[in-house]
């Protein structure tokens, strides 16, 4: 008969690292594409810029978590509000030919 004592512990740490890595799937998958809710007009740039925050640090800490690692997930969040914040290369050139267009012509 199987006592206590012979029943394997299951490791606490072991276990915190795959409760936290469900719930950063779990926020990950709630998240959804905010590229494609944006684009259609389902949210505004502010919730788009905190959705894409959110979303580039839910898959980092979960990279994170892949190979080992652990980290501040609020501070992450923090760190990828303000890379959300920057304009895409896309955005950037978009810009720069408007106002290319803008100063010299786009008639000629």
């Amino acid at each position: 008969m199987d006592t206590e004592e012979d029943t394997p512990r299951p490791n606490d740490l072991q276990d915190g690292t795959m409760a936290e890595v469900n719930a950063l799937r779990d926020l990950l998958s709630q998240i959804g594409d905010p590229d494609a809710a944006h684009d259609a007009g389902v949210i505004d740039d502010d919730e788009y810029a905190e959705r894409k925050a959110r979303k580039l640090a839910y898959t980092a800490a979960l990279a994170a978590y892949d190979s080992g690692e652990t980290l501040d997930v609020s501070a992450l969040i923090d760190q990828m509000r303000e890379r959300a914040s920057q304009p895409t290369q896309t955005e950037q050139n978009t810009a720069n030919i408007d106002y290319l267009l803008m100063t010299v012509g786009g008639d000629q």
